[in-house]
């Protein structure tokens, strides 16, 4: 009896294990990321003449429905919000897959290490970039997930800087 309850536990601790290996790079949440991480956008009023914002979702060979919809989500709201900015180029949107060797130069420039939303602005003299992790919470809830993004795009593509 004791060695069956022995077995019992060893079994739950490999499927937590593989459950956490699993999911590990679904977080959005990378130590690559270092001090970028944060829950907004990087202050629009430090950045004054902005010449263009490019929001990428990166993402791996293989994607969670979570990182799927992360992306999804995103490509919504920018075609529904900025049509014009996405024509005039002020806005880049794309899907990147930061494990396609060819995409090797703009996961180092944005330090990408796992699926995530990032936004990177710049100016006519810096580049800031930001995870925009504050989306992930937001995945369950379509209306709140646009009103999140538009609070932190507007500011860099409407001229609302403060």
């Amino acid at each position: 009896m004791r060695k069956t309850h022995q077995i019992k536990i060893f079994g739950v601790l490999i499927l937590c294990t593989l459950f956490l290996t699993l999911f590990a790079g679904c977080t959005g949440n990378s130590p690559g990321n270092g001090s970028q991480i944060q829950n907004e956008a990087p202050d629009s009023a430090t950045l004054p003449d902005i010449t263009k914002v490019e929001l990428y979702h990166f993402h791996g060979n293989q994607q969670c429905v979570s990182c799927i919809q992360l992306g999804d989500m995103a490509e919504k709201v920018v075609n529904t919000y900025y049509p014009d900015e996405l024509a005039s180029g002020k806005l880049v949107f794309g899907h990147i897959n930061a494990e396609d060797p060819a995409n090797l130069d703009i996961a180092q420039k944005y330090e990408v290490a796992s699926s995530s939303l990032m936004i990177g602005v710049y100016t006519k003299d810096s580049f800031t970039k930001q995870d925009l992790v504050g989306l992930w919470y937001r995945l369950g809830n379509e209306e709140e997930y646009s009103q999140y993004l538009t609070e932190i795009l507007d500011p860099f593509l409407k001229g609302e800087q403060s």
